[in-house]
């Protein structure tokens, strides 16, 4: 349920709800309470409710704090993840320039179909906690082709180490990337903090004020508080869906900046070989 809220329900819809909706449902509570408690609005037992409130309230602040701290950390981590993995898929090609232009040029072609793969078919898979297998077999073809790279001195084993290094550490953000997309936060904590904030809330609507109006702007203030923090906590745990997700365009880059360098070194090839030939007749 909470993951088909943040597929399909806008953000803005969810943060309208929070700040508009559940405040006008405890500011209606309050009217109701004020006019069917008169001990409740004049006060009587405000001091009973204030100590039990202070420490609902310390409960609440624990657990929800905990929350969006634990699933930022795992927002940015997953941001983070993307753009290594996109990192050693640049560093991959590189390295296997020591290889020949026709090694690099297949390596190059594999690595644009993987990322090709990942920003269409796995994001879309992604959204939902899932991988793709489409993705992972291209994945597979990428390892098998730095695999077989023909070995002819020390240089060239070198520069394969690094790259099987480099695409290890691909494969582990991948991994990472996918683990990451799934559920985060178990059904036991939202349960917890969905009846930390009922009761937080049903202890404001207990406080007795004189003024009205003043009561009503400080039982509306706390649901704010209350909805703005739900919606962040759920938003968070699906960083790779719903409007605020981690989007694919490192992805999208990779494959757009190694077609446009392909197409220069074929341009460049072109054009060097009539010069070659033209310095080998001279001499």
């Amino acid at each position: 349920m909470p993951r088909w809220m943040v597929e399909n329900v806008p953000a803005w819809l969810l943060v309208m709800v929070a700040v508009v909706g559940l405040p006008v449902l405890a500011v209606s509570l309050q009217w109701l309470i004020r006019r069917r408690a008169p001990s409740l609005a004049g006060g009587e037992h405000n001091e009973a409710a204030s100590f039990l409130g202070s420490v609902v309230a310390v409960v609440y602040a624990i657990i929800a704090g905990f929350m969006v701290i634990t699933l930022w950390e795992q927002y940015v981590t997953a941001g983070d993840t993307v753009q290594n993995e996109t990192v050693s898929l640049r560093d991959v090609v590189q390295f296997s320039g020591a290889f020949g232009p026709a090694a690099q040029g297949k390596i190059r072609q594999l690595v644009v179909r993987y990322a090709n793969s990942v920003a269409t078919v796995e994001w879309q898979s992604m959204a939902k906690g899932d991988g793709s297998p489409v993705a992972q077999n291209d994945f597979d073809q990428l390892i098998t082709a730095i695999q077989g790279l023909n070995v002819h001195n020390p240089t060239q084993e070198e520069f394969l180490s690094t790259m099987l290094a480099q695409v290890d550490d691909v494969g582990k953000d991948r991994q990472q990337r996918l683990e990451l997309s799934g559920q985060n936060v178990p059904a036991i904590l939202w349960l917890t903090v969905i009846l930390a904030s009922v009761v937080t809330l049903g202890f404001c609507l207990m406080f007795g004020i004189k003024s009205a109006s003043l009561n009503y702007i400080m039982v509306a203030s706390a649901a704010i508080l209350i909805g703005a923090s739900l919606v962040l906590i759920l938003l968070l745990e699906y960083p790779f869906s719903g409007t605020v997700a981690v989007r694919p365009s490192p992805f999208e880059h990779v494959a757009q900046d190694l077609r446009t360098a392909s197409g220069t070194s074929t341009s460049q090839s072109e054009f060097s070989g009539p010069a070659s030939y033209s310095l080998a007749m001279r001499y």
